[in-house]
């Protein structure tokens, strides 16, 4: 065996093999996606831009192995399963969309093997992208955008015969910092933080299904006053219901921000989805979500690979009386509070969660998490991008919303990937029109309180 040196896994990744291990669907951890530039490209020199932007990042010489019965990683050769071109001029869409769809739900052998796939596209409509299949344990939405970028600006520099573009960081310098943080000072406060965060009271379990799905399981536990509710499922193929989000309600959220010092129109989609789950759930005032942190804050965090994303629980009570202002506002502080204790291995903090709230193995009091990224790409000369994401067909958890950036006109697009044997779409086409009301009727009216908000919403 050649002489390597080892790391241990990231917390990221430790969530990303547990996911993966108890489930019966090991494509779970799939990151099926696609990239197509309005733009007429030579795709020899594409794939050799892709191949060079293998080359330059550390991710794709990530090795997942065994050291005993441990999970460990190594960085080795960098290189990928497949490098391809496949030209469906001439075929239909839904030809090109099968073939994509087949290779995103096709599992990947996870140790001592190349996590991804990397498939050069012509489409029938004669325009040209990439469609890339990662592992989620090498790279995290966020990563795989900054590798499209630099894909494309590398294409460029080919082609045009310019300057290469700046190196990408090194990930395993990264993931070095990383796995230095449960020795800190920081790790010490950070559980200090979360033990006092999770003291306060017990929360309840709400569901996009409603309240039955608590009731339901107060049935199974034989205790009519249960607050938690069922978290594992072991059918666990999912698909997508994907929903846009017109470039002028865009325009007028931002517009909102700007006026009322809101950083990020993130807090007015956190609001909106909460308050729709709070209605499905017979107006509950207590609502918790996971709210995704990229944790990249940070120039070299922001460029480099890996998966750096992990769970963070907001925890929301509303009452009937707060203006949607006052929310929002609540919401903001509690987040930017969260964000500051965001590094906690997301394992170590369900122990910490089941000893402190008595929650037992199997329940949660969260069945939904998001995600809010909308990354545009705009590349050479302001060519604008379109972007997908394909459902890998399983899920780990009940449901997830991801706010991403769709074609680079400025709508977004709001992808809710769900348990199909659990949840029906046209549920979620009412949470998708309940959380766009709410966050409408808000900014239109920010002083309207909670009460009143939900009435409009539901006429």
């Amino acid at each position: 065996m050649e002489n390597r040196k080892t790391y241990s896994l990231s917390a990221g990744q430790k969530l990303v093999l547990l996911s993966e291990k108890y489930t019966i669907h090991k494509q779970l951890m799939n990151v099926p996606t696609s990239c197509f530039l309005d733009a007429e490209l030579d795709l020899d020199i594409l794939k050799k831009a892709a191949a060079e932007a293998v080359q330059r990042n550390d991710v794709f010489g990530v090795r997942i192995t065994k050291i005993g019965k441990e999970d460990a990683q190594y960085f080795t050769d960098r290189n990928v399963l497949t490098l391809e071109t496949v030209d469906f001029s001439g075929q239909t869409v839904e030809a090109m969309e099968k073939f994509l769809v087949k290779i995103g739900r096709t599992k990947m052998k996870m140790f001592d093997n190349p996590l991804c796939r990397i498939y050069i596209v012509k489409s029938p409509d004669g325009k040209s992208g990439l469609f890339v299949c990662n592992s989620h344990i090498i790279m995290d939405s966020w990563a795989v955008s900054m590798f499209y970028k630099d894909i494309f600006e590398v294409y460029y520099a080919l082609k045009n015969n310019t300057p290469m573009p700046k190196p990408i960081p090194s990930y395993e310098a990264a993931l070095q910092k990383e796995l230095a943080y449960p020795t800190s000072e920081k790790h010490e406060k950070d559980i200090e933080f979360w033990k006092q965060e999770l003291s306060v009271s017990t929360p309840i379990f709400t569901h996009v299904n409603g309240r039955r799905m608590l009731e339901k399981w107060r049935k199974f536990k034989r205790d009519p006053d249960h607050r938690f509710g069922r978290s594992i499922y072991f059918r666990t193929t999912a698909k997508h219901v994907v929903h846009m989000v017109d470039k002028k309600d865009v325009e007028a959220m931002r517009t909102f921000c700007e006026e009322n010092r809101i950083p990020s129109p993130q807090v007015l989609f956190f609001m909106g989805v909460r308050t729709a789950i709070a209605i499905l759930n017979d107006r509950e005032k207590d609502v918790s979500l996971f709210l995704i942190a990229a944790r990249r804050a940070t120039l070299e965090e922001k460029s480099c690979g890996g998966t750096r994303a992990l769970s963070l629980p907001l925890r929301s009570i509303m009452e009937d009386d707060l203006t949607f202002l006052d929310a929002l506002n609540m919401l903001l502080d509690k987040q930017n509070i969260l964000f500051r204790h965001a590094d906690l291995d997301t394992v170590e903090f369900f122990k910490l969660q089941r000893s402190i709230i008595n929650m037992a193995v199997g329940e949660t009091y969260i069945a939904l998490h998001f995600t809010f990224q909308p990354v545009q790409l705009t590349l050479h000369d302001g060519i604008k991008t379109n972007t997908k994401w394909y459902c890998n067909g399983a899920a780990a958890s009940n449901l997830g919303l991801s706010v991403m950036d769709g074609d680079g006109t400025g709508s977004l697009r709001c992808y809710y990937e769900y348990l199909d044997k659990v949840i029906k779409p046209q549920t979620l086409d009412i949470l998708h029109s309940y959380m766009l009301k709410v966050i409408m009727t808000g900014i239109q009216n920010p002083s309207i309180q909670m009460k009143d908000l939900m009435d409009a919403v539901v006429k």
